[in-house]
């Protein structure tokens, strides 16, 4: 991996985890699924994992808040290694273009929902309470898992627009724009034209 591949993912390993402090106080507030996924739509699927997989693994166990336990922050890496995957999909499939907002929202709040499913589980799971805990979780918890669904879908649907579209004139980071492949033309030849000897 060339050192400059390396920077650029340590810098948005960084802005993630800044992102995740910044709102801290902001319970389901949050910009770092949405700077892991840009990560992804920047440099690609596989990076987008290791960007994703690492801010979230440094942000969790450095929490301010305390460690999480082992169930919930594989949980948390795994859905913000998905994210990653998920921007470098996005890229694969628009290239050059700008994906429309619907569908940056649409990403926003399925990654979301993913997110805070695969965390309730494994926390249900950790504590061992079952259906019945993991039911209770989720009505108990209601108003904060649509506040997570509803500032994600507008964070994707409104911020991120502006975001790729700046990040995309850095001279730095134009040579990981996305290669278009191209179908070559078949060689023209005349009607009726053929190679054969005839006898």
């Amino acid at each position: 991996m060339h050192p400059r591949e390396i920077i650029l993912m340590a810098v948005f390993i960084a802005l993630a985890i800044a992102g995740g402090l910044f709102l801290a106080q902001f319970p389901n507030i949050e910009l770092v699924t949405v700077t892991i996924f840009l990560g992804g739509m920047i440099l690609g699927i596989g990076r987008g994992v290791i960007i994703g997989a690492i801010a979230e693994f440094l942000y969790s166990f450095f929490n301010p808040y305390g460690v999480a336990a082992p169930p919930l922050l594989i949980a948390q890496v795994m859905s913000m290694a998905l994210a990653g995957a998920a921007g470098g999909v996005m890229r694969n499939l628009f290239g050059h273009r700008q994906p429309p907002m619907w569908l940056l929202g649409l990403a926003g709040f399925a990654l979301t929902f993913v997110f805070d499913l695969l965390t309730t589980l494994s926390f249900t799971v950790f504590i061992g309470s079952g259906l019945a805990g993991l039911f209770a979780a989720v009505i108990f918890g209601i108003y904060f898992y649509i506040a997570h669904q509803v500032s994600n879908t507008l964070i994707f649907a409104l911020l991120l627009p502006i975001l790729l579209r700046r990040l995309r004139q850095l001279t730095v980071l134009q040579a990981f724009s996305p290669v278009v492949k191209t179908v070559p033309q078949p060689e023209l030849q005349p009607i009726g034209f053929s190679t054969e000897r005839k006898s």
